[in-house]
């Protein structure tokens, strides 16, 4: 005796085929957000990536003149002021999206593993359609 009615598949499908097309909006969205941060009155910009690795670094001729430390401890600064800030843009995205804040987990980590865990059970649903189960 067979439990499983159909359209309970077909329902289930289709929300997991949802959910997949929200985490690959979401993927997108993330991939392309930016953090700024600037010290020493703007001297020194830092620009960084969504994961918060450093994309540009700009220093302004006058920032030329500062001492090794003062310059070091502005560029520290500015690339510390950049993550904050493409962290907080990840989070709003997030929140936006799925309605959580920042998991404390590797983001990138956590959407792959749930990425491939959304596809093996999309396929097992599919070979069950094909199987007539």
């Amino acid at each position: 005796m067979n439990d499983f009615d159909p359209e309970d598949l077909e329902r289930i499908t289709a929300r997991a085929e949802e959910m997949l097309a929200r985490v690959e909006e979401l993927r997108s969205e993330i991939d392309m957000a930016v953090g700024r941060g600037e010290a020493a009155d703007g001297q020194v910009r830092v620009t960084v990536g969504p994961s918060g690795r450093l994309t540009e670094v700009e220093l302004a001729p006058r920032a030329m003149r500062m001492d090794s430390r003062r310059l070091a401890e502005a560029m520290l600064r500015a690339a510390q002021e950049a993550q904050d800030d493409v962290a907080r843009k990840v989070e709003a995205v997030m929140a936006g999206t799925l309605g959580v804040g920042l998991p404390d987990e590797n983001f990138s980590d956590l959407l792959e593993s749930y990425e491939t865990s959304m596809e093996e059970h999309l396929r097992a649903i599919e070979d069950r359609q094909r199987d007539g189960r």
